[in-house]
């Protein structure tokens, strides 16, 4: 705690002095696009004298050292270069505007970007072109093409982070923790990607401003709203509609950007359930969501923004039947959600010096409430059953950046979150005497500096630490996790990095696989439930060839957690009582590693990646096989990814993305028993059932997962000169039955249930039969969306106005 202390009081006192490097000065500021004023995230700055390059951040920052007479070279990809030559002895803040090139079709910078490790980066545009279900762009899905990162189950957006599981990623949205990420039972993100300027995702190396969880960080950077006119889009899809609208007010200096998804399956899945039920029952299931930002720029140095983010999944069901003697009812409603509400301001308080503020309210809840009713005289009864699990976090961080020395830069501050849990209540009205277990509070605050030196054209170095500090009314820790990187460069093309890294986890995710009815819910660490922690060990190789065309990277990695939690054996959820503590096993311990290889092509006709990994992943706890160690459900030995994009022509794009999975490990059935049927308080003989016989757990692998996905982007004109994009897409186009669940039985009716068998006996005396479930088999689907406000295409005729008669007869 005192080296962090006396590294803050050393930050500010020296970037309090005057400049103590002499003839350098510090050039500091942010690029915009010249037409919007939209922030650019990845930006290039560089300086050829010195052959050293910096790249804006999250805030399209950035700072970099000049001498007196150099020139500083702003670049981004689609846009025009732009130079600035330094010519004032004092340090100069800058607001750099770029203009798109659009009188060429290809911008190539002969410069060798920065290189970077521990860190993988998708822009906006990037993510619009890859191939999705339903033909919209998914962030979630995108980032499983990484490598090092893995789909949970087929068609989930859920990932699995180097042997991780999905509550082990901190989702950052605009700096702010958003806690619960999937729509759908996984199959789609929340994330507007209309809203999306940028994602990085920290699989290892984390810096130390983040924490609080184990695998990765995936920091999403929303965008601004338009300075210069009102804009937006509109887009209807197979599954949803969505709209973006964006903007200036008629507040000065200020802008706004709304964006919002509503599923359209509602109504459709509620006929179809109806007229299949005879009338009977009726089941809807739906979702949306909805993003709200207003900024407010006062000057060059100040910027306050204000956020608004509320999405939920609702699954609804709804039975009866009457008759002349009563009637019997049901009724079942499953809500899960976030609210998130959130201000930041941010200021410059000198070219070598800036910093960012936030307040945030983030809640994610659970409900379920179910009656059942039945009138009839001989079998009334009446039923009520509710359940809440819920989190709520209340939180505050200050951060600074600034240059203490020429080549040596810290980034400090802190960060403090009151957190509410509320696993499980319930309530059961023909039990009224069940006692439910009392919210739990807990105070989560941490201090952090990260030093960062560089000698240009040698090395990279990061030293950090983060001091936490975790407590409950009967449980309190504080716990040390230091940081360390080091990037050593080969030439101005070539580097590697080795980096180690340790932090700790204060909650854990305790979830259900493959559920449309969400069984997520969080359980914090206290006397009984110990945080979970893991050390990282990680290194690699990153290079670049032919001018900037392609780059190249291969990394390893090996990490160890302690003190994990999951369910309990034959546990999927905490509802049924009020206590939870026994359906949880804690103290758990793993291991994973791996390697990974990615080579992306930058420029040209034809563009996109590749990337595979390796990886192992093995759990262990003393409640679960016999406290034998077992290959980890997620577990995925290779994963291979492949994307690529070919610009036909102005208006029309092909996307084709196809990835390769090793199979998922289950627990095979290796035979049957006859197993007495349990019985209280009687003395007849009890009767006998066949249970099946497992093997050791997480021994088998299902069928390997592969598919092939297809997008065809063609851009138009509306006949009122908007513009508007048609997309085309085919999910899994070659037809994989991939395997999404495999099971067991002897009972023949589920032939009619279940798909063909995967293995089946030679005749139906065989003991058992396993079949597999397959969800998703060739779907074509088609999006089309139009924007709005954007400028009209050259030799556009505005149409004449017409009455309604003619507007009829016209279509």
């Amino acid at each position: 705690m005192k080296i962090i202390y006396s590294h803050i009081l050393l930050a500010l006192c020296i970037l309090l002095t005057p400049q103590l490097a002499s003839g350098q000065h510090r050039v500091s500021g942010f690029i915009k696009d010249s037409l919007s004023r939209e922030v650019m995230v990845g930006a290039h700055v560089i300086d050829s004298t010195r052959m050293r390059v910096v790249a804006t951040d999250n805030n399209g920052f950035f700072s970099i050292s000049i001498k007196n007479g150099n020139a500083l070279t702003f670049s981004f990809v689609g846009y025009k270069t732009k130079t600035y030559v330094h010519s004032t002895k004092t340090d100069t803040l800058l607001e750099v505007l770029l203009s798109p090139a659009n009188d060429i079709d290809e911008v190539v910078i002969k410069h060798t970007k920065r290189l970077t490790h521990n860190i993988s980066t998708l822009s906006n545009v990037e993510l619009q072109q890859l191939p999705s279900l339903g033909a919209k762009p998914d962030v979630m899905k995108a980032i499983q093409l990484l490598p090092g990162i893995q789909s949970q189950n087929e068609g989930a957006s859920t990932v699995m982070v180097r042997g991780g599981n999905p509550g082990e990623n901190l989702y950052l949205f605009d700096n702010v923790a958003l806690i619960y990420v999937n729509h759908l039972g996984g199959f789609t993100s929340v994330f507007n990607p209309d809203i999306i300027n940028n994602i990085n995702v920290y699989k290892g190396g984390f810096p130390a401003a983040y924490g609080g969880k184990l695998s990765s960080i995936i920091d999403i950077a929303q965008r601004e709203g338009n300075v210069n006119s009102t804009k937006g889009s509109y887009s209807i899809g197979i599954t949803d509609a969505s709209f973006a609208v964006e903007g200036p007010t008629p507040i000065k200096n200020t802008t706004f950007i709304v964006t919002g998804r509503k599923t359209l399956i509602d109504p459709l899945l509620a006929l179809a359930s109806h007229l299949s039920g005879g009338g009977d029952y009726i089941i809807t299931y739906g979702f949306h969501d909805i993003n709200g930002k207003f900024t407010w720029r006062p000057d060059s140095k100040n910027s306050l923004s204000f956020n608004l983010y509320q999405g939920d999944d609702y699954l609804n069901y709804w039975y009866s039947e009457k008759s002349l003697s009563g009637s019997e009812k049901a009724r079942l409603a499953n809500v899960w959600g976030n609210w998130l509400l959130s201000t930041r301001w941010s200021r410059v308080h000198s070219p070598r010096l800036y910093s960012t503020q936030s307040l945030s309210y983030v809640r994610y809840r659970l409900k379920l409430r179910q009656t059942y009713e039945n009138t009839k005289p001989d079998n009334q009864y009446d039923i009520t059953r509710k359940f809440l699990s819920s989190v709520q976090d209340i939180s505050y961080k200050w951060g600074f950046k600034g240059e203490v020395l020429t080549g040596w830069k810290i980034d400090f501050g802190l960060q403090s979150s009151l957190l509410s849990y509320n696993p499980n209540s319930i309530y059961l009205s023909n039990n009224p005497t069940v006692t439910n277990e009392p919210k739990i509070n807990a105070l989560e605050s941490a201090i952090y500096a990260d030093n960062a030196w560089e000698i240009p054209k040698v090395l990279n170095l990061r030293l950090g630490a983060r001091l936490v500090s975790y407590a409950t009314k009967n449980y309190n820790t504080i716990r040390l996790e230091p940081r360390a990187s080091l990037d050593i460069n080969i030439n101005t093309n070539h580097s590697v990095n080795i980096g180690y890294m340790t932090t700790n986890q204060f909650s854990h995710l305790l979830f259900t696989q493959g559920e449309i009815m969400s069984s997520e819910v969080w359980v914090p660490a206290d006397k009984s439930i110990s945080p979970a922690s893991t050390e990282q060990l990680s290194g690699g190789w990153r290079g670049v060839f032919a001018n900037g065309m392609f780059d190249a990277e291969v990394s390893g990695y090996h990490k160890t957690l302690t003190s994990i939690s999951t369910y309990a054996e034959g546990y999927s959820t905490l509802m049924g009582d009020g206590t939870w503590r026994s359906k949880v096993e804690s103290g758990g311990d793993g291991r994973a590693y791996g390697a990974e290889v990615f080579i992306r092509k930058n420029q040209g006709k034809w563009t996109g990646f590749v990337g595979y990994s390796w990886s192992k992943a093995f759990r262990r706890y003393n409640g679960i096989n016999d406290g034998v160690e077992y290959v980890f459900e997620y577990d995925r030995p290779h994963s291979l990814s492949m994307n690529i994009s070919r610009k036909l022509n102005q208006n029309l794009t092909l996307s084709a993305s196809w990835v390769f999975q090793s199979g998922l490990p289950f627990t095979p059935v290796i035979g049957r028993q006859n197993v007495p049927e349990l019985r209280l308080l009687t003395d007849e003989e009890p009767d006998y059932y066949e249970a099946f016989v497992y093997g050791e757990r997480n021994s088998a692998r299902m069928k390997s997962y592969h598919r092939l996905d297809l997008a065809l982007h063609y851009s138009t004109y509306t006949r009122y000169g908007n513009k508007a994009q048609w997309t085309f897409a085919v999910y899994n186009a070659y037809n994989r039955k991939n395997p999404f669940s495999y099971v067991y039985t002897h009972d023949t009716s589920m032939e009619g249930s279940v798909p063909t068998p995967f293995f089946s006996g030679r005749n139906t005396y065989e003991p058992f039969t396993l079949y597999q479930a397959s969800f998703f088999p060739v779907i074509p689907t088609v999006s089309y969306k139009v924007f709005f406000g954007e400028p009209k295409p050259e030799g556009y005729t505005p149409r004449k106005k017409r009455s309604l008669l003619q507007k009829l007869l016209y279509h």
